[in-house]
C-alpha cells in the first residue's frame, strides 16, 4: 500500500480536545472510501449507503468518521464495523475528514525536503521516476510521487503536482496542469466554506495527448482518470474524479465537471459543459456549445442548451414553429 503521510491517532487531540479519550493507537497512512475502504486508512462517512457500509466490516486499523445520521443506521440494521478500528460519530463526517486530513497534511509539509532545480532546467520532487526517452523541456515543474513513462515529451510551463502518473508516449503541452487540488468545500458551523484536500492523484494512460493550457484536477480521494489514447484539446477543463474512456476527444474550452464519466471513442465539443455526476456513453457526440443536464446513452448525438438528440430538437422545432403560425406570428 502506498503511504502519502503518517499520523497515529493519539495526535487526535491535537487538533480538538474531543478526542482526549481516544485510548487506541492506530497508524494511519492514506485515505480511502466507504466504498473501497483500505486498512490503515482516514475514511469518512457522510451518506447512508448499505453496500458501502456492508464494506467496512473488513476494513482495519483505521480511522473511521461517522455522522449520525449513518449511526443510527448502522444500529437500526445491526451492521457493525470491527473493534481494531477507531470510530467517531460527529455531526459533519465530511467536515471533520476534511480538518483532520488538512493538519496532516500541514503537519506533513514541514518535514519534507522540498524541490530540486536539476541541470536540464526544471523543478523535480521527492520519489519520482522518468522513464526512458523521455523529454521535459526547461520551466516544467514536478511534484512528489511522480511516474512518468516513457518516450513522452512534457513541454515548458507545464506543471505535474503531487501523485500524478502519466503512461507511455505522452504529451503534455505549454503551461497546462495536471493534478492540481479539485474545488471541493464543506461549510462548517458558522457556514464558512472550509477546503477539502485532494490526495487522488491523476492517472494519464498510454499515448495520450494534453493540449496547452489544460488543468485536470486530482481526486479527491481516488484518482481522476484519463484512459489510453484519449487527445484533449487547450483550454480544457476537467474537474476532480472524473474518468475519461479510451479514445475519446475532448475539444477546446470544454468544461467537464465533477465525478463525471464519459465512455469510449466520443467526441465532446468545443465550449461544452457537463453538470457534475453525468454519465456519457461510448461513441457519443456532444455539439459545439452544448451544456449537458442528463445522462447521455451510448451512440447518441446530442446538443444544444440544455443538451438534447438531434431528433428531440427537430421535433421540438416543429411543434414550436407549428405554434408560431397558428399565433399568425
Amino acid at each position: 500500500m502506498d503511504k502519502k503521510f503518517f499520523f497515529n491517532s493519539y495526535d487526535l487531540v491535537d487538533i480538538d480536545d474531543c478526542y482526549g479519550n481516544i485510548t487506541k493507537s492506530i497508524d494511519i497512512y492514506n485515505i480511502s472510501t466507504a466504498g473501497r475502504p483500505r486498512d490503515n486508512s482516514l475514511i469518512f462517512i457522510s451518506k447512508i449507503d448499505k453496500l458501502s457500509l456492508l464494506n467496512m466490516r473488513l476494513v482495519n486499523e483505521s480511522i473511521i468518521l461517522i455522522s449520525n445520521a449513518v449511526k443510527l443506521f448502522l444500529d437500526e440494521n445491526e451492521i457493525s464495523i470491527h473493534e481494531n478500528n477507531i470510530v467517531l460519530i460527529v455531526e459533519n463526517a465530511r467536515l471533520e475528514y476534511a480538518k483532520i486530513l488538512t493538519y496532516i497534511l500541514k503537519r506533513q509539509s514541514k518535514v519534507l525536503h522540498g524541490y530540486k532545480l536539476n541541470d536540464e532546467g526544471y523543478v523535480i520532487g521527492e520519489n519520482v521516476k522518468v522513464g526512458q526517452e523521455t523529454q521535459i523541456e526547461p520551466l516544467v515543474f514536478i511534484g512528489n510521487n511522480c511516474s512518468i513513462g516513457e518516450r513522452c515529451i512534457i513541454r515548458s510551463g507545464a506543471k505535474i503536482r503531487d501523485n500524478v502518473i502519466v503512461g507511455n508516449d505522452c504529451i503534455i503541452k505549454e503551461n497546462s496542469v495536471i493534478g492540481d487540488e479539485g474545488f471541493g468545500m464543506e461549510r462548517d458551523e458558522k457556514g464558512v466554506p472550509f477546503r477539502i484536500p485532494h490526495l487522488g492523484g491523476v492517472i494519464l494512460g498510454n499515448n495520450v495527448e494534453v493540449g496547452a493550457l489544460v488543468s485536470v484536477a486530482q481526486g479527491t480521494i481516488e484518482p481522476t482518470i484519463i484512459e489510453d489514447g484519449v487527445k484533449i484539446d487547450d483550454c480544457v477543463f476537467i474537474a476532480h474524479n472524473c474518468r475519461v474512456g479510451k479514445g475519446s476527444y475532448i475539444i477546446a474550452n470544454a468544461e467537464i465537471s465533477g465525478s463525471v464519466a464519459i465512455g469510449e471513442n466520443s467526441w465532446i465539443g468545443p465550449n461544452t459543459s457537463i453538470i457534475n455526476g453525468v454519465k456519457i456513453g461510448s461513441h457519443v457526440t456532444i455539439g459545439i456549445g452544448s451544456v449537458v443536464l442528463r445522462n447521455v446513452q451510448d451512440n447518441e448525438v446530442v446538443a444544444g442548451n440544455p443538451a438534447d438528440t438531434i431528433e428531440n430538437l427537430k421535433m421540438m422545432k416543429r411543434i414550436k414553429q407549428k405554434l408560431l403560425n397558428e399565433m399568425n406570428i
